[in-house]
């Protein structure tokens, strides 16, 4: 199969940036491993850390995506295939076949990687929800706690031995 040299050109250029998406992230799937840490040990000025290196990265995502674009464009203008509804497989399906398996094989391992740091992605909202949820709760339980030692609704709280204060609706 004889394909255009803009639509090789185009698909060379789609797997260059998948590439580079590829690599940034597998470096965000290591940043979430460390926020995950940094989230079970309650380490605040670690997280903002993390947060501000992950929004370096991706910004360079962004600068990838207008790559992308022109890739795509090139490829549109050589196939006719719509940039904004081109497909990996509808691109692939135009090439010959050492671009194509170079192009499908880009497009699964920026898939692979894309779905890894989605899921360590859940599982460290999860996490930061859970932490919320408990940190509440305690914050709940000390208001309590304090209300209940110094003053209640009905007037000063009766002690009793040992420093703990009995709330007259118990």
């Amino acid at each position: 199969m004889t394909a255009p040299h803009g639509l090789v050109a185009g698909a060379d250029g789609l797997v260059a940036v998948m590439a580079a998406q590829g690599d940034l992230y597998r470096s965000l799937l290591v940043l979430a491993g460390v926020e995950r840490t940094a989230i079970v040990e309650g380490d605040v000025v670690g997280l903002t850390e993390i947060v501000a290196r992950k929004e370096e990265l991706l910004d360079h995502l962004r600068a990838l995506e207008t790559e992308r674009m022109t890739a795509l464009v090139a490829i549109e203008v050589a196939t006719g295939i719509v940039a904004d509804e081109a497909t990996v497989s509808a691109i692939a399906a135009r090439l010959p076949a050492g671009p194509a398996d170079t192009l499908v094989r880009a497009g699964r391992e920026l898939r692979g990687h894309a779905i890894a740091l989605e899921e360590a992605q859940d599982i460290n909202t999860r996490l930061l929800e859970r932490s919320r949820t408990v940190v509440d709760r305690w914050l709940q339980y000390l208001r309590t706690l304090l209300a209940g030692s110094v003053y209640t609704s009905d007037g000063p709280a009766q002690v009793l031995p040992g420093g703990r204060a009995l709330d007259r609706s118990a």
